[in-house]
């Protein structure tokens, strides 16, 4: 093999000087047809640089005679297999023009491979802006100067001090916002930073003599952003300039959001307060929590890369990091892809675990979001295959190399070890341990009554504080103005109305305006009658014997009381009655007479039996406190302003009642049931789980 001829290189590559990689110099090879950029090592460089010697024994002796390296044939055949992987040889003969359209063939992506992994995010070539960034470049080098920087810097802490002054005001505004119009109006703000962003990375790039070949647009989950091609700066060998490059376009973003920042701080309320207050959230928010974050690929990720001096730093993070997981849990003991220092290991298989664990959420969210979007038989279809290409099947190709792994199937002590973990596990969801079911529930009295004043008004009397009171007894009374004088006013229309009927009886020439006045007269009595109903509700009386409960600290005679304020609880004194809403999935294992028990956080703990269980799903939710709009556990929605509790998912009521009376001083009390129910494996609940959401969902 020594003497076998190499295939020639092709000749329109291009080699320069890279930075230094922990004090061994690199070289970056550029591919003008793919527009790509090959870092490669020392060993890599001395044995391309004798490439024209065609044989690897002559390669070999050049590289051991001329340097202090000592070369392997098999590093001359790892390299000719990294070439021709990445396409730089020629192709001199038809089986090699053949193998390197096979070679193609393999790297194309089939059509619904490239429809899933293009249809939320691909690019579109607008313009080449290299000149125009050329022709305006002496007009703004000073800004990517060290100056600049601290202009940007000082600026944008400015800035945020002066949120910090008005962080309440700026929230406030920022909670605003979050309307369909807000929404649409911080993403045209954010459209209009992003073209500064880009023209920042190209103004840059241009400032150390990169070539910016092209600008465009892309379509990140279907909102168009444009994106500017800088790959031209990896043939920079001071990583500081790529550092400038890499940063230029937040600090960009930076100096739009202080001065925006500070317009909003200065200026009167208004319509261009309102604007500059946009452009100033919507800047801040995508660059400090979208733009540095380095777990996708956005300016922090290049930020990091360059920082590490660690090119593609995913595709080869990701792939140390399966060889270390599956060391540390099989220990195969193979080579790692590449040697790296400890420390940069570290830092990369931290890196690679937080960007996992952070695509799998957003691409799970994504799915979602794909799902809500589309109609509902588009939505599933849309939704799997989302989960299917981003979520499962890394994962399956992961497990599935996991049981080609020799220590997996011949399992050494380590990877024994491992495989008794696992099974623990897989026993731990397959193994019905779990016999009790978990519910959010309100603990009451079972006759109980709550106090809402039905009129406005001011208190002048009530009873106190766990007062016992009598059927039909008054437990509080108002008094309004407002009522009284519509009394008044009811009965001077009235008498009014009942006097001109009396005298038309005796004046002839009133008598063809009888009907009016009779309408007036029925018009006066009802608007009576309906004011001293209403005076009527201003008294309220216990429609059953009790105490009175949950009367407001703060509430005295001579408040005032709004309509519909909540004044109390009357507590009829019995057993204690528990109201619980048990999930579909769980419904089947509840029966009547199963024992319970009912816990809170700072309240009684009391032992229950099922009385009843519903066989509807809850529609409206009447137990405000156990609902997500009031902090409780169960997630709601209102249809309308002051429309019913809707629950997001399908809730069941279950009624438990206990021997003891209800604790004393206690009228309402959120908290926790423990049903005794038959076990059941966590495998067999998460799938019906699943099955009632699929179910639900694919009801029209």
């Amino acid at each position: 093999m020594s003497d076998m001829a190499l295939p020639p290189l092709r000749e329109d590559l291009a080699l320069s000087r890279g930075p230094l990689a922990e004090g061994v110099p690199t070289w970056s090879v550029y591919d003008p047809a793919r527009h790509r950029f090959m870092r490669l090592g020392w060993l890599d460089f001395e044995i391309l640089s004798r490439w024209r010697l065609r044989t690897v024994a002559a390669i070999l002796s050049s590289v051991n005679a001329e340097t202090t390296l000592r070369a392997t044939e098999e590093d001359v055949m790892r390299f000719a297999r990294f070439a021709r992987h990445a396409g730089l040889f020629q192709a001199r003969t038809p089986q090699e023009t053949a193998r390197m359209a096979q070679d193609q063939r393999a790297e194309r992506r089939s059509a619904m491979a490239w429809l899933v992994h293009n249809y939320l995010f691909f690019r579109l070539r607008l313009v080449n802006p290299d000149r125009f960034l050329a022709w305006m470049l002496p007009l703004v080098r000073g800004l990517y100067g060290r100056g600049g920087l601290m202009v940007a810097g000082g600026l944008g802490l400015f800035a945020l001090y002066l949120i910090s002054r008005q962080w309440e005001t700026y929230t406030h505004s920022l909670i605003e916002q979050t309307t369909i119009e807000g929404l649409i109006e911080m993403g045209i703000a954010v459209s209009i930073a992003k073209v500064f962003h880009e023209l920042g990375h190209g103004f840059a790039a241009k400032r150390f003599g990169c070539r910016v070949p092209s600008m465009g647009v892309a379509f990140l989950v279907l909102w168009p952003v444009l994106w500017t091609d800088t790959t031209d700066a990896w043939r920079l060998a001071d990583r500081r300039e790529r550092l400038v490059i890499d940063f230029s376009g937040m600090a960009t973003e930076i100096l739009i959001a202080a001065v925006a920042t500070i317009a909003w701080a200065v200026l009167p309320d208004g319509p261009t307060r309102s604007a500059v207050f946009v452009l100033s959230s919507s800047t801040w928010i995508v660059t400090l929590f979208v733009n540095l974050s380095p777990l996708m690929r956005f300016d922090g990720y290049y930020i990091l890369m360059d920082l590490l001096d660690f090119p593609n730093l995913q595709p080869r993070g990701f792939a140390y990091t399966r060889w270390f997981l599956r060391e540390l849990l099989f220990r195969p003991e193979a080579p790692p892809p590449e040697p790296l220092s400890r420390n940069l290991a570290r830092v990369i298989v931290i890196y690679s675990i937080a960007s996992w664990t952070y695509r799998f959420f957003l691409f799970v969210g994504i799915a979602v979001l794909v799902y809500h979007v589309a109609f509902k038989a588009l939505g599933i279809v849309l939704m799997g295959i989302e989960i299917w290409f981003f979520v499962a099947r890394p994962i399956v190709s992961e497990v599935v190399a996991w049981f080609r792994l020799p220590t997996f199937t011949r399992p050494n002590r380590h990877a024994k070890v491992t495989l008794a973990v696992f099974a623990l596990l897989l026993l731990a969801l397959i193994v019905p341990w779990r016999g009790r079911i978990d519910a959010p529930a309100l603990l009451r009295a079972e006759r109980q009554a709550i106090l809402l004043s039905t009129e406005p008004g001011r208190l002048v009397a009530m009873v106190p504080q766990n007062a016992a009171v009598a059927e039909g007894q008054a437990i509080y009374r108002l008094d309004s103005i407002d009522i009284q004088h519509e009394i008044a006013s009811a009965r001077a229309q009235l008498a009014q109305a009942e006097a001109e009927q009396n005298s038309g009886n005796f004046n002839p020439d009133r008598r063809r305006d009888t009907q009016a006045i009779i309408a007036k007269a029925a018009e006066a009595a009802a608007a009576l009658s309906h004011a001293e109903a209403r005076a009527r509700n201003l008294e309220f009386r216990a429609p059953f014997a009790g105490e009175v409960r949950d009367i407001p600290n703060d509430l005295r005679i001579g408040d005032d009381v709004h309509r519909l304020e909540r004044l109390g609880v009357l507590v009829s004194p019995g057993a204690a009655l528990v109201e619980a809403y048990v999930a579909e999935s769980d419904l089947d294992r509840v029966r009547p007479g199963a024992s319970a028990r009912f816990i809170s956080v700072d309240g009684p703990s009391l032992s229950l039996e099922v009385v009843e269980v519903a066989h509807v799903s809850t529609r409206a939710l009447e137990v405000p406190e156990l609902a997500s709009t009031y902090e409780g556990p169960i997630p709601v929605r209102r249809t309308a302003a002051n429309g019913p509790l809707v629950p997001d998912i399908a809730i069941y009521r279950v009624l438990l009642k206990s021997q003891d009376p209800l604790p004393a001083a206690i009228a309402r009390r959120p908290g926790e049931v423990v049903i005794s129910a038959a076990p059941r494996s966590a495998l067999v609940t998460l799938y019906r789980r699943t099955v009632a959401i699929l179910m639900r969902e694919a009801t029209p």
